[in-house]
């Protein structure tokens, strides 16, 4: 079956939420196979698909890829070709925002933007996701529809190459009558509906059908606007001020779109600390504030980086110590769920304790001389070692009692 002219019919005459840049690689790709001629596009090759679908680490993180350009629908031939659809990212956002298991969200972002058709849906899911539990996101590029999905985050991480935005929509008509008559095809079109035929690519595009395509990419525009504005807390005037463009590492912080400069590794690393509060360090405060309350003039307001940077640190020598006494207790497959039960050293220390306790019998398997083994739960009697030694306890007491 050739999927190829629905393809185009998903580019071609409909608004789209893509950076201008992919949508001509996306038209480069597609045109040569549907006889259009694409000599103006600068072709690309596809990024290689490495989804992987939802993970989730030891302590209760969820990482929900978001890669490559978005669609309502994926099928198999456009998976292959890199495409990631709304209803996988859906199932994967209600999977994690539904599983006890789960304490936190991570949205992991690369991706140009693409179909209209479900996206706002789904960025409404994510933000009623964050009722339940925190949901942040890590923009490795992240424009138009993958931004919107993004700004829906309670916090926006970006690297510092990455770039974020490009709030706007775009839509093209492509008009083949021309080419159509230099090699001899003229195309008629029989239809009921004066609209029927607006955007047919065999004729140019009428004054009505282009004021119809552009009140609905208004429309969406709006929509869009509107969406990124309250997501972010920013006004609407602010977001169209962007004119659709993009920011970059710092700048993207500056402008509202982002909140930190930072990879995956410091997003997972802080949002570790946000779910793991360090317990020592919370119970040491609420101590020393009731014994020893300070004055009202000298109160003194905690920094949020500090006290970032200190549970994160706590949280990493917690984690470090349970993996320690795991392997010293010989079951270090035990680490992960500890850590992701958000349980302290003390508290791993006496389940160890108590698995021991109900454990086998440690008895000894060596006997002298020959090297054999016995069972481990054979009779003592018939150890020569445990024979000899109440022997010589026997003599012993007799010598005494003479």
């Amino acid at each position: 079956m050739n999927f190829l002219p629905h393809l185009a019919g998903r580019v071609l005459g409909v608004p789209l939420l893509v950076e201008r840049a992919k949508l001509e690689t996306i038209l480069a790709v597609v045109g040569p196979r549907v006889g259009l001629d694409t000599a103006g596009f600068v072709p690309e090759v596809p990024p290689p698909s490495d989804r992987q679908g939802l993970i989730v680490t030891p302590n209760g993180i969820a990482l929900v890829p978001i890669h490559g350009t978005l669609a309502k629908r994926v099928g198999a031939v456009e998976a292959a070709s890199g495409l990631t659809s709304y209803a996988s990212v859906e199932e994967m956002i209600l999977d994690a925002a539904t599983d006890p298991a789960v304490r936190a969200i991570l949205l992991d972002i690369d991706s140009p933007g693409g179909e209209v058709g479900g996206v706002f849906d789904l960025a409404a899911l994510i933000r009623e996701a964050r009722q339940g539990k925190p949901v942040w996101a890590v923009a490795d590029d992240a424009f138009s529809a993958a931004y919107l999905l993004a700004s829906a985050a309670e916090r926006i991480y970006l690297p510092q190459t990455a770039g974020v935005g490009s709030v706007g929509v775009i839509a093209v008509h492509v008009d083949e009558s021309q080419r159509d008559a230099q090699e001899g095809r003229r195309y008629t079109t029989v239809f009921a509906g004066a609209r029927k035929n607006d955007f047919s690519s065999h004729e140019p595009l009428s004054g009505d059908a282009r004021n119809r395509l552009q009140a609905e990419v208004d429309r969406l525009y709006g929509m869009f606007v509107t969406a990124v504005a309250a997501n972010r807390g920013l006004t609407e005037e602010a977001v169209r001020a962007t004119e659709a463009g993009i920011c970059f590492g710092a700048n993207a912080v500056d402008a509202g779109l982002a909140d930190r400069v930072g990879t995956l590794r410091d997003a997972l690393a802080e949002l570790s600390a946000v779910i793991h509060p360090p317990r020592t360090t919370l119970t040491t405060q609420k101590e020393f504030r009731m014994e020893t309350p300070l004055p009202a003039a000298e109160a003194v307001t905690p920094d949020p980086d500090a006290l970032r940077v200190e549970g994160r640190q706590q949280f990493q020598q917690e984690a470090q110590a349970i993996v320690d006494l795991c392997t010293l207790a010989d079951a270090p497959h035990l680490a992960g769920d500890f850590i992701a039960r958000g349980l302290g050293e003390a508290q791993v220390r006496k389940e160890l304790m108590a698995r021991r306790a109900t454990g086998p019998e440690i008895q000894s398997q060596l006997l002298p001389g020959d090297g054999t083994r016995i069972q481990p739960a054979a009779n003592l009697d018939a150890n020569p070692v445990v024979a000899a030694c109440r022997k010589l306890s026997t003599q012993h007491a007799a010598l005494g009692g003479s």
